[in-house]
């Protein structure tokens, strides 16, 4: 018996083995960064070759195990171009702007064909040994059953509001997040925007921004520290009871740093990050950051820094990050793995295990644009901070709280250790803070994130100059500052002009819920004439 099943073993390890070759070969080229698919996974794509070396029909078989190499061509002509991954909504954007598409892959070729070799090579290997390895056993049954796959999830999707596929991850194989984008498009967002009514988007802001070179660059390194579910209504700095960041409280008046409270894209991680990264927010950030032509790090790297992104997160905690980071334009990506090695528990990570690595990358010279990712406050609190940052501990505060307040304590002393390195620079360097979203610590018997509350996305936006004053206005920017204005006033830092100022709210600013279409209801934003704000939420 296993004599007669070898044959459909050593296939189904072949297209195995072709397929991975296929992306990380395209990926190495490329200089992107590999993230190895897990051995849980690799063993669940083998089990979905194999299963299909059954195909009755020897041209159906072969399509069917070269399935996923012809879907990652899709994705890497994607990747090469945009620098990231096809998401739903593109989908869309397929059919709607079908001309523009055809204009580019006329005009800029080499995006097909490079993809091309790296699809048509494996794809003739397997062929060759599709011809020499003939099948024992085969039945009709199983196309039927490839097609039912196919159908299930978007229905799925439709029936339940099932997200799976509604972003790509790092952790599947390229090509089968092209299959989960498309179940998702066709089980969510085409059926919506078939029924909906919903405005244009030309009439988000955001799409109507801008960018032009400036005649300099003023900094010879921007720093961006992306934080993790910080509230300002826990830190002194902001008024907090408690003295949590008596580091940063001490730099209050100083002319050379800024805080004010910010305002998240969204309530979740990879909502806000994306929107945020791509100068985008309702729903156009969804489209924006599909398109990449506005990202934080390819705006960087076509105006002359090297772009660094150093997280204190592991893959597997960044596989619904990354895809946004336009990796095309990253010279350097280091997640937790590459940055502290010896870590053996990512949910306990101090992140000031950062710091080592960025005083190395300023040695090097040049201009830098880096960001540092942290892991930040999220949960589970007990974990976010040493022993001797665990300064809060009354028997009469709620544990969950002390946790908190002690993971805020760690971060301020983040920022002093950071602000001592950049102190013992010569070069011009600022620093821009925001977390991604706020975070619930009991107010009004919440927890957590991920609702449409001012908890949830309410953050700190901190700013600091080292050997040269703050921009111009800095501490004009308002309390209660959009993602949108702060993600501006960066890429105006980088040395771009843009056509829209940090300092004017767009008037249709909206905060999307754990949902990067929407679906998971809207906070609709209207500032007063004294800074400050109301907000209505919408399905």
């Amino acid at each position: 018996m296993f004599q007669k099943a070898r044959n459909h073993i050593s296939l189904a390890l072949i297209f195995l083995v072709l397929t991975l070759g296929q992306q990380y070969g395209f990926y190495a080229l490329k200089g992107y960064p590999i993230t190895w698919l897990t051995f849980e996974k690799n063993l669940a794509m083998f089990a979905f070759f194999l299963f299909f070396t059954f195909a009755k029909g020897s041209k159906t078989r072969f399509f069917i195990l070269s399935f996923i190499m012809i879907l990652n061509f899709a994705q890497m002509a994607h990747l090469s171009y945009f620098g990231t991954q096809i998401l739903p909504n593109e989908i869309f954007l397929l059919f709607s702007e079908m001309h523009e598409i055809a204009g580019v892959l006329t005009a800029e070729l080499q995006h097909v064909l490079i993809p091309l070799a790296f699809t048509l090579i494996p794809l003739a290997i397997g062929y060759y040994f599709h011809k020499r390895l003939k099948t024992q056993f085969a039945f009709k049954i199983v196309p039927a059953l490839l097609i039912l796959y196919f159908l299930y999830n978007p229905a799925r999707t439709y029936v339940t509001g099932n997200t799976w596929g509604r972003q790509p991850s790092t952790r599947e194989l390229t090509g089968f997040n092209v299959y989960l984008s498309l179940s998702y498009f066709m089980g969510r967002i085409l059926p919506y925007k078939m029924d909906s009514k919903r405005f244009s988007l030309e009439q988000n802001e955001s799409v109507n921004l801008k960018l032009t070179k400036g005649p300099k660059q003023e900094w010879d390194n921007i720093i961006l520290v992306l934080g993790e579910s910080l509230s300002p209504h826990h830190m002194s700095l902001f008024g907090y009871e408690r003295a949590t960041t008596p580091h940063l409280d001490q730099l209050k008046g100083s002319p050379n740093f800024f805080h004010t409270v910010g305002l998240s894209a969204g309530v979740s991680t990879d909502i806000s990050v994306a929107f945020f990264l791509n100068l985008g927010y309702g729903e156009a950030g969804g489209i924006k950051a599909a398109k990449g032509e506005h990202c934080i790090f390819r705006s960087a790297k076509q105006i002359g820094y090297s772009t660094h992104f150093l997280s204190a997160q592991s893959g597997q905690q960044l596989r619904y990050i990354a895809p946004y980071l336009c990796t095309a334009y990253l010279d350097d990506y280091r997640s937790l793995e590459s940055v502290s090695p010896a870590t053996v528990d990512p949910n306990a990570v101090i992140d000031r295990v950062l710091l080592p690595k960025l005083s190395e990358l300023l040695q090097t010279g040049g201009k830098h644009f880096i960001m540092l990712h942290q892991r930040g406050s999220h949960g589970p609190w007990e974990l976010r901070s040493t022993t001797a940052t665990a300064k809060f501990k009354n028997k009469d505060t709620n544990q969950r709280i002390n946790d908190y307040d002690n993971s805020v304590v760690e971060f301020d002393l983040f920022w002093n250790e950071l602000k001592t390195i950049l102190e013992k620079q010569k070069s011009k360097t600022l620093v821009i803070y925001l977390s991604d979203h706020g975070e619930s610590v009991g107010e009004n018997g919440r927890w957590g994130h991920g609702f449409l509350a001012r908890s949830s996305f309410e953050v700190p936006v901190l700013i600091q100059s080292f050997n040269k004053e703050l921009p111009a206005r800095t501490k004009e920017l308002f309390r209660y500052l959009p993602h949108y204005n702060l993600a501006l006033y960066t890429t105006q830092a980088l040395g771009w002009e843009t056509n829209q100022s940090p300092f004017t709210i767009m008037k249709d600013y909206v905060i999307f819920g754990n949902d990067i279409d929407g679906f998971a209801g809207k906070a609709n934003v209207k500032f007063g004439i004294l800074g400050d704000y109301e907000f209505q939420t919408t399905p």
